[in-house]
């Protein structure tokens, strides 16, 4: 959950290269301004957005439409997460503990208002208290230096300032209806957007679309991509079944899904639809109700954990997309990722093993007073892909005598609410199986689901897990600068994660896109993002050198 780039829960997730710029970023190609052709991008959602308040977004759909299209942040890391780059902020220095941003001048906000320092402030401020408190708890001081210097102070060095800032969306301070105050406002986000992002919110017809149009006074002026986006109109379809996602797709009615089933990508051969994949930074996992007996036993976690068919899931249900995980620092983080080790982990802690496994579990169900079978539910969201990982794993449990397991498929509209809720998943009997975006930091991965001061409702760590070990490993992996320093740090959290098994860390998948090749000008300059919450950023982000363009004949002339 979160938002921007750092994290949110994923509601869902070999083709074509991308160039590359000289330090292996990806980029799109520069293009002529002047002979740009205009249309309309048709994409799918599997959900409605769950809030168009970016704010307080908690989840990858609605930051990936209403928060990334219409929203813009201080930073913003490239597509291969090598850097940060100025949005809303063109330069900033650290001195200490000290942060100044130089704000970006001539920009406006969707209402007219031009953005200074002072919108920064409030920002900021607006999202201190609210479920994302996380992004900017580290901020002990905001000042505003003049209308386009900000100075933000900490207590002690805080290594992951730029992550945490480029998920901070920064609305106009002087609109009636908005204040620091988001859960009692009573502004309609859903009518009009505000802030200062290359698209403005044109409608919104629950459980069928979201529309956005360009906006004309959007603050690019470079000489290499279009001023302002290039389409008429970019449309989100709420379509929650994967399959008629797909038979969208294959009839041509969309111009990109993000979430095709991936053991059955061999289907896009022979039907609209080109494949184009690349690396991720989220993760799938299971989260035990740590709180609730029998889970409050790590051997009886363990046993469960030991149950999954990992290595079967990845090569059946993921065709060998993906990277089997012992703890929630994914591949796509780079420099803390190390394959050896992960495997050394995997094999020590949580590598399949239905003997042992079984020996576990009815040792922990022993241990807890409990007669076997223990009743139980997985439960997941509405994701053709998650729930046939999940049903195998089901199947598993249920299969041994000490269990009696069955599978829990909700929306995901409805399962949100529940692992917010302190008296919902925190306190069943049941198990969670849903995916995490991550973000570019480690701290992103670990920090919201896992840290004691981040228990639902004011943050994401719905199980309700605390460990004081943990925490200190948490907060000095978040004042130690530099990924040399830090990745010790990071490796300590990873076995300790391992070994204590609040949630059963699986595998990190590779972002699959099936663009739909009359939709857009090139499909080679389609470039899927790592993180979910960003899906559709590649149709304009001149910034991040990512820009796709129409097609003449596009999806506007033909489903308009």
């Amino acid at each position: 959950m979160g938002a921007g780039a750092t994290i949110s829960i994923a509601g869902c997730s070999s083709g074509d290269s991308t160039p590359t710029d000289d330090d292996g970023g990806t980029t799109s190609t520069p293009v002529d301004p002047s002979n740009v052709q205009t249309g309309e991008f048709v994409a799918s959602a599997g959900a409605n957005p769950g809030t168009f308040d970016p704010t307080i977004i908690t989840d990858a759909t609605s930051n990936s439409t209403i928060g990334a299209f219409s929203y813009e942040n201080l930073v913003s890391p490239t597509f291969d997460l090598s850097e940060f780059r100025g949005e809303l902020a063109t330069d900033w220095t650290v001195d200490g503990t000290t942060y100044t941003f130089t704000i970006r001048e001539g920009v406006t906000f969707h209402t007219g208002d031009e953005l200074t320092a002072e919108d920064v402030e409030f920002s900021i401020n607006r999202t201190s208290g609210t479920t994302n408190n996380a992004d900017v708890s580290w901020i002990s001081d905001v000042t505003v230096v003049d209308d386009y210097t900000v100075e933000l102070t900490s207590e002690e060095p805080y290594a992951p300032y730029l992550t945490n800032l480029s998920a901070v969306p920064i609305l106009p301070s002087g609109v009636d209806g908005i204040t620091t105050e988001p859960e009692t406002d009573d502004f309609d986000f859903a009518s009009e957007s505000v802030g200062t992002g290359p698209f403005v919110l044109d409608t919104f017809q629950p459980e069928d679309r979201v529309v956005f149009t360009p906006y004309e006074d959007h603050w690019y002026d470079g000489d290499d991509y279009p001023t302002t986006a290039p389409w008429d109109r970019v449309t989100i379809r709420v379509i929650t079944e994967q399959v008629t996602q797909e038979e969208a797709m294959a009839n041509g009615e969309l111009g990109m899904i993000d979430n095709p089933a991936p053991f059955e990508l061999q289907q896009w051969e022979n039907q609209t639809g080109t494949v184009v994949a690349d690396s991720a930074v989220g993760f799938d996992f299971i989260t035990y109700p740590v709180q609730v007996s029998p889970y409050t036993n790590n051997n009886f976690r363990r046993g469960l954990t030991k149950l999954i068919p990992r290595t079967d899931i990845i090569e059946a249900v993921f065709g060998g997309r993906a990277t089997g995980l012992a703890g929630p620092i994914s591949p796509g983080l780079g420099a803390y990722f190390d394959a050896d080790r992960e495997q050394e982990l995997i094999d020590q802690y949580v590598a399949e093993d239905p003997e042992e496994a079984e020996r576990l579990i009815e040792q922990g169900l022993e241990e807890e007073g409990i007669e076997p079978p223990f009743e139980m539910a997985l439960i997941t969201n509405v994701n053709r892909t998650r729930e046939r990982w999940m049903e195998v794993i089901q199947q598993r449990f249920d299969d041994i005598d000490a269990l009696s397991a069955e599978l829990d498929v909700r929306a995901f509209d409805d399962l949100v609410p529940f692992l917010l809720d302190p008296e919902g998943a925190a306190q069943s009997s049941d198990v969670v199986g849903i995916g995490w975006t991550g973000g570019s930091d480690p701290n992103g991965h670990i920090e919201q689901l896992l840290s004691s001061n981040q228990h639902v409702p004011d943050g994401f760590n719905w199980n309700l897990y605390a460990n004081a070990e943990l925490d200190d490993l948490i907060a000095e992996g978040q004042v130690t600068i530099g990924a040399d320093n830090r990745r010790p740090i990071y490796d300590d959290i990873q076995e300790l994660v391992a070994d204590e098994l609040p949630m059963a860390n699986m595998w990190t998948s590779e972002q699959i896109d099936v663009v739909n090749p009359d939709a857009v000008n090139d499909v080679n300059n389609w470039q899927p993002h790592p993180n979910s919450s960003n899906r559709y950023d590649t149709l304009y982000k001149p910034h991040l050198d990512q820009v796709t363009l129409p097609r003449s004949n596009s999806l506007s002339t033909r489903y308009s």
